[in-house]
């Protein structure tokens, strides 16, 4: 699953509408509707906002050869 599929079941999950989260946030409703869609690029700031107001956290692994 990908981090735009995520975000929207999980907001779906706590019952919080695109307009919520977008205020919440502080990011546009209009760039909640493109991520949810995959039609955007968020940067990892505009991603990090969005996981926190959802609950979650953003985890980077490096790879090990």
């Amino acid at each position: 699953m990908d981090i735009f599929s995520v975000i929207k079941e999980r907001r779906d999950l706590l019952g919080v509408t695109q307009q919520e989260l977008s205020e919440i946030s502080g990011i546009s409703l209009k760039t909640i509707i493109q991520i949810e869609n995959k039609k955007a690029n968020p940067s990892f700031n505009t991603l990090s906002k969005i996981v926190d107001v959802l609950g979650m956290e953003i985890t980077l692994r490096i790879k090990t050869k």
